[in-house]
């Protein structure tokens, strides 16, 4: 099990990636894809 620090951590990390793939998805200049 995780302590909740390391979830907090976890939880963290993963709203970022799913944010920023999902910048990279909706942006249309693909130099803008790039900077995510």
């Amino acid at each position: 099990m995780l302590s909740g620090l390391e979830a907090a951590f976890f939880y963290l990390f993963a709203f970022i990636a799913v944010a920023s793939a999902f910048m990279v998805i909706s942006s249309r200049n693909p130099v803008h894809s790039v900077l995510f």
